[in-house]
């Protein structure tokens, strides 16, 4: 999928602000995320990245050796295998996870970010809004321009690395169902 400009600044907004129910696609994908502690600090752990990165892809070329990343949370340079410092521990558990579940390796900053840039056609989603379920977990909602099989591996990477314990999904849905549910 082919993300303009605008649409990465229409993505990014909706990272910090639930979009009106008006302006929803016909069809939305959820993810079932299933967290340890606060479901509200997994929230904005996962917004700090989607908005570092999301300004990155409005503002860089992917092409210069000197690529940006140091506004990319520390812990999840960290737990991407490039980070100096220490693995905080939800990022640790949460790839722990992924790797469980997938049997891949943690995924590399670059390669990761890379899926971000705007010239490039392989991220198969744009994030949509963050709802809360009545178990304590969260509904990741993305929009797939109605595709029912896509590219989100990097978007699984991102839920367990910001210490996801399990991810469910994608399902497709309608969004008076999104529109019904509480946004995080």
């Amino acid at each position: 999928m082919l993300h303009e400009i605008e649409d990465l600044e229409l993505e990014r907004s909706r990272t910090s602000e639930r979009p009106e129910a008006s302006s929803a696609p016909p069809v939305l994908v959820h993810f079932d995320v299933a967290v340890e502690g606060p479901g509200a600090e997994y929230a904005i752990r996962l917004r700090s990245v989607m908005n570092a990165v999301l300004t990155l892809a409005m503002s860089e070329e992917f092409e210069d050796d000197d690529f940006p990343v140091d506004t990319i949370p520390a812990w999840f340079s960290a737990v991407c295998r490039e980070g100096d410092g220490p693995v905080e521990e939800f990022a640790r558990t949460g790839s722990l996870h992924y790797t469980e579940k997938t049997g891949s390796k943690p995924w590399a900053l670059r390669s990761w970010l890379y899926r971000f840039d705007p010239e490039v056609e392989v991220r198969g989603w744009s994030w949509w809004d963050l709802t809360s379920l009545p178990n304590g977990g969260l509904r990741l909602w993305a929009d797939t321009w109605g595709e029912p099989f896509f590219s989100w591996e990097d978007l699984r990477w991102l839920l367990y690395a910001c210490g996801a314990t399990e991810v469910e999904g994608p399902i497709l849905n309608h969004p008076e169902v999104w529109a019904a549910e509480d946004s995080v």
